[in-house]
């Protein structure tokens, strides 16, 4: 009995497009976000999905709203799949961050499993969270397809421990945005059948 996972990044923000740190604020999907997501809800349409879950974040809701549309199905809103905390480095960029908090950024660079921002979270606080629901959606619908539209931080983080990477290297999985993975679990055998697919994007088709 195997159970299928799609696992969805949400469409993209404005924050997105700036190269600002978003984390668990609640930035919305711009306009090319929420057309992104109708591409995507367009490809999924004919994928047998039994149930959704979503972070309850705005974007990732958004998305997964757009998507359930047309499989007439209710999503489940779980906290739990909020994208990490970012703390005091919510809303700024890379080069910012590292500007005005450059021990923090040395010490998270060096380490991000074990360090975090300033009021925010490390990689193993975000994966002990994250897997606590994960586990939980896994274990009520054994055999079944599940969509969960998150984030990419979130899905790198999944993405890394079903891997058996260490989750320090998780950053190495690009996530874009409506970004489709596969994730097919028989048992404690893993197979990862599409990772970061955005062919949607770049189809008339959809």
């Amino acid at each position: 009995m195997v159970t299928k996972l799609i696992l969805v990044r949400h469409g993209e923000t404005d924050w997105n497009k700036e190269a600002r740190f978003q984390g668990n604020k609640n930035v919305a999907l711009n306009q090319n976000g929420e057309k992104q997501a109708h591409k995507l809800a367009k490809r999924l349409a004919n994928e047998k999905i039994d149930v959704i879950y979503s972070s309850d974040l705005d974007r990732a809701y958004k998305t997964a709203k757009i998507i359930a549309a047309l499989h007439k199905l209710p999503i489940q809103q779980r906290s739990n799949l909020q994208e990490i905390d970012f703390g005091v480095w919510e809303g700024l960029t890379y080069e910012e961050i590292k500007e005005h908090y450059p021990k923090q950024f040395e010490l998270w660079d060096q380490n991000p499993k074990e360090n975090g921002p300033e009021q925010g979270e490390s990689l193993k606080d975000i994966e002990r969270r994250v897997f606590e629901t994960i586990e939980e959606i896994l274990d009520e619908h054994q055999g079944q397809t599940i969509l969960v539209t998150a984030h990419g931080g979130v899905n790198r983080v999944i993405i890394s421990n079903f891997l058996e990477m260490p989750l320090e290297k998780c950053w190495r999985l690009n996530q874009a945005n409506t970004a489709v993975n596969i994730i097919n679990i028989y048992q404690s055998e893993i197979i990862l059948e599409s990772f970061n697919s955005i062919y949607h994007l770049r189809s008339d088709n959809f």
